[in-house]
């Protein structure tokens, strides 16, 4: 029988982070279907030069964005569960997500078209994985996610 006595209580930095994450990457998710299924309020907030750049960007860039966002989720989830793959899913979004950082930011234009706010905003998703890799690994340590 398993003494759940011993098991350390969930702190609330946990949920937090947890939910907060959730929050993220779902919008993640949400942004990646909007413009693989072509959604009006996606395409139309772009600008002209935008939506080419999109759209003639190779499937592999689309690919590697949806693997980094529902990677995320999944981390995500993961954590809200208390699960120790939350570490290897922010992993892979992160993997995923520098893998379509390449391409926008040195394989492509994507630097000019999409301005200093797209690379700015790479950079701060990146980021934001890395700290959720460095939060799942320390909760994965300490015993918080199993």
């Amino acid at each position: 029988m398993v003494d759940i006595s011993k098991r350390p209580t969930t702190p609330w930095h946990l949920w937090a982070i947890g939910a907060a994450s959730v929050l993220w990457n779902g919008v993640g998710v949400w942004q990646w279907y909007q413009k693989v299924t072509g959604a009006q309020a996606y395409w139309s907030a772009l600008t002209m030069e935008q939506v080419f750049y999109l759209r003639s960007a190779p499937l592999w860039t689309d690919v590697a964005y949806g693997v980094a966002v529902w990677c995320g989720l999944l981390g995500a989830l993961m954590l809200l569960l208390r699960r120790k793959l939350a570490f290897n899913a922010f992993v892979a979004g992160l993997i995923a997500m520098l893998a379509h950082a390449a391409y926008v930011l040195a394989l492509s234009n994507g630097r000019e078209v999409l301005g200093a706010g797209g690379t700015a905003f790479t950079l701060v998703v990146a980021l934001i994985f890395a700290v959720q890799i460095a939060y799942s690994h320390w909760a994965r340590r300490r015993g918080l996610i199993r």
